[in-house]
């Protein structure tokens, strides 16, 4: 019960401070946002695209494979 008065009474002021912690943020520019700006993410998207179809297309061989054995030996 505690805890939940607690919640009730703090929830607000959390909410409102988180809701205005981007506005202050977005105003000065971090260093940390000019580092994710310097890096050029698009090669790594298809990177990592291209590696998450290949291991999907391999997973659907082991199941074809696994599927094919399963008809032949119910035939």
């Amino acid at each position: 019960m505690k805890f939940l008065n607690a919640a009730k009474k703090y929830g607000f002021a959390i909410a409102v401070t988180s809701m205005a912690a981007p506005t202050f943020a977005a105003e000065g520019g971090s260093q940390v946002s000019s580092y994710f700006s310097a890096i050029d993410l698009s090669g790594v998207a298809t990177a990592v695209g291209a590696a998450g179809v290949t291991i999907v297309g391999i997973t659907m061989a082991y199941k074809g494979i696994t599927l094919a054995k399963r008809a032949v030996n119910k035939a």
